[in-house]
């Protein structure tokens, strides 16, 4: 079958062995590729009770059989592996022109295991593939490890590298390629820090063979239809900070660590200002035609230097609106602190918000931190960040995350995230769908395991109440079905959700590339085994009901004036019916009816 190259690739760095060998595609056909054959394999191999930071982890980089295909916004790469923030599997994912090299190799997926005895980057040059000294670049941030490792290996070699927090464990340490592009959830730079692995440099020259290429010339015309589509034109003027507007219209952008949903100053940071004092370029990833990505600098005059990709909405909210922080400067520059030391910006922010409620309620001191650390104090804040990637001071502890700070300062209930992940940039009281998806996402809160914005707040492509739970079960099983599918393909998920049948166009490329009839019912159910052998390997690390929460503030304390005010997430009730249309006991597991159907064994 084709779409797949049918070569993976293990690397044991405890002793530096190499080895290539065929893709077992009995498992892809039935997990596909990217993070559902990744997690299948980690579900069969990895030692279940290993320290995510200890050498029997494993970590796996992986593309998907469309990738590189031609496929609307075919250039996404994963990388799976127990994480370190959570405890849970995680499936942290990237664009960018990296996964361009890594298929293009030769390879379905990287597997990384054991621990190297110093520090080391992996370069591959086609078939040709060798561990290599990283020690002269150990400690050097992301954007200089990257320019160094390609001026030693070669012009047209992507590079995917950690910074300083991965090195340092930061458990929210994220993976960088090309430049500012990121994979940047659940600490997946933290265990390749802990691996003493700088880096992967890829080169690849091989082509991308499909059963039937003339099928993806539809993906022209798509293209087209998305980019000249109302949210498509929005995107490309404006990127992803236009959702400063859309959520703070629905007053569901949240706000002083979800406390409240409309950010007073954020006509300060939205698209349009990014657009009148730093933008210098739109930019894109591989196969995409939305241009999204934004390349900025901050301007003469600034208290601040450096030039960037970003921010992006999720930036703008968790280092802008959730810690009271108004100023674009300002949030620009940890924006690329962040991207330099090599650091989530979810998650930095959900420990920074966390830490100045600690610090607003007298449970954490200017002693203790080194400094005061007020709402709204951007430097206060860079300097934090700084000391979180670098490991230094009161950094390490909260290089820990925001659930590990809120629980040692005596308050765990200032923590926002689930199962120890801080949530994405959409507050569940305005739209009560994310809330059952943050709770029930087997990594956390991870709003891409399946984003419920589209119906919920832009009614495509039929409006449901966003303060109401009726419905939510159903539809958010449907989208983390269909999300989990598009991470398995290789694809990005933004320019399928500004399409009405998205999915039925990704069982046309899917069946396009393999060269077998794939129905969008087929497509359903592969998604839908996806994320059950998800939970099952959650399940074996003792995950259940007990751990698909929100915190009390969400589910008891009601919004505040405005949109939706007075209302709560209604999450036990909706649970009920998640679980009971997902097949799935009342302690939240797979029944063995269920994992029989979908077979899993």
């Amino acid at each position: 079958m084709k779409g797949w190259m049918g070569t993976v690739l293990r690397v044991d760095l405890t002793d530096g062995s190499i080895v290539k060998e065929p893709l077992n595609m009995d498992l892809a056909r039935d997990y596909v590729g990217g993070r559902g054959l990744a997690v299948r394999m980690l579900y069969d191999e990895l030692p279940m009770t290993c320290d995510p930071l200890g050498p029997e982890n494993m970590l796996v980089f992986i593309n998907g059989p469309l990738t590189m295909t031609g496929a609307l916004s075919s250039g996404r790469y994963m990388i799976v592996t127990k994480s370190p923030l959570t405890g849970t599997i995680c499936s942290s994912n990237s664009g960018g022109y990296f996964p361009q090299a890594f298929k293009c190799a030769g390879y379905d997926a990287i597997v990384i295991s054991g621990c190297s005895n110093k520090p080391v980057y992996l370069w591959i040059n086609d078939d040709q593939v060798e561990l290599r000294d990283a020690s002269a670049i150990w400690g050097t941030d992301t954007v200089v490890a990257q320019r160094a490792i390609k001026s030693e290996t070669h012009k047209e070699a992507k590079v995917a590298c950690i910074g300083p927090a991965g090195e340092n464990l930061v458990r929210f340490a994220a993976v960088m390629n090309d430049d500012s592009r990121a994979a940047a959830r659940s600490g997946v730079g933290a265990v390749m820090g802990s691996k003493n692995l700088k880096a992967l440099a890829i080169r690849g020259s091989q082509g991308v063979r499909v059963t039937n290429p003339e099928a993806y010339l539809k993906s022209l015309t798509i293209s087209n239809h998305v980019k000249e589509s109302e949210l498509g034109m929005a995107f490309g003027e404006f990127g992803t900070p236009l959702f400063v507007d859309v959520m703070n219209a629905n007053n569901c952008m949240p706000t002083k660590n979800f406390q409240e949903g409309f950010f007073e100053a954020g006509d300060e940071i939205n698209g349009a200002e990014i657009i009148d004092r730093t933008l210098v370029r739109s930019k894109s990833c591989y196969g995409c035609a939305l241009n999204c990505g934004r390349n900025t600098r901050l301007p003469e005059g600034s208290k601040y230097e450096g030039r960037g990709d970003g921010p992006e909405y999720e930036t703008l909210f968790s280092l802008g609106s959730n810690i009271l922080v108004g100023d674009l400067e300002e949030v620009t520059r940890m924006n690329y602190i962040c991207n330099e030391l090599g650091m989530d910006t979810m998650d930095a922010g959900a420990t920074l918000a966390a830490a100045m409620e600690l610090f607003e309620t007298d449970r954490l001191t200017a002693n203790e931190i080194g400094f005061s650390l007020e709402w709204g104090d951007g430097p206060a804040a860079i300097r934090l960040l700084e000391m979180i990637g670098r490991g230094e001071g009161f950094g390490k502890i909260a290089g820990l995350g925001g659930r590990h700070l809120a629980e040692k300062f005596g308050a765990p209930e200032v923590f926002m995230g689930s199962k120890g992940q801080g949530f994405a940039g959409y507050h569940p009281r305005g739209m009560v769908g994310i809330g059952l998806l943050y709770a029930t996402s087997p990594e956390g809160g991870n709003h891409t395991t399946g984003n419920t914005i589209q119906r919920e707040l832009n009614g495509i492509p039929e409006p449901m109440d966003p303060f109401s739970g009726e419905g939510k079960p159903e539809y958010v099983i449907q989208r983390q079905n269909e999300t989990a599918f598009v991470e398995s393909a290789g694809l990005c998920v933004f320019p399928y959700m500004l399409l009405e049948d998205g999915i039925s166009l990704v069982a046309e490329f899917y069946s396009a590339a393999v060269g077998e009839t794939y129905t969008t019912r087929d497509i359903m159910q592969l998604g839908e085994r996806v994320f059950n052998i998800e939970r099952e390997f959650n399940r074996k690390l003792g995950f259940s009901r007990k751990d698909d929460t929100l915190p009390k503030r969400l589910t008891e304390e009601p919004h505040p004036e405005g949109i939706g005010e007075g209302n709560v997430v209604p999450l036990k009730e909706m649970l009920e019916e998640y679980y009971r249309l997902r097949g799935w006991s009342n302690e939240g597991l797979p029944t063995p009816e269920k994992l029989s159907e979908l077979g899993i064994r």
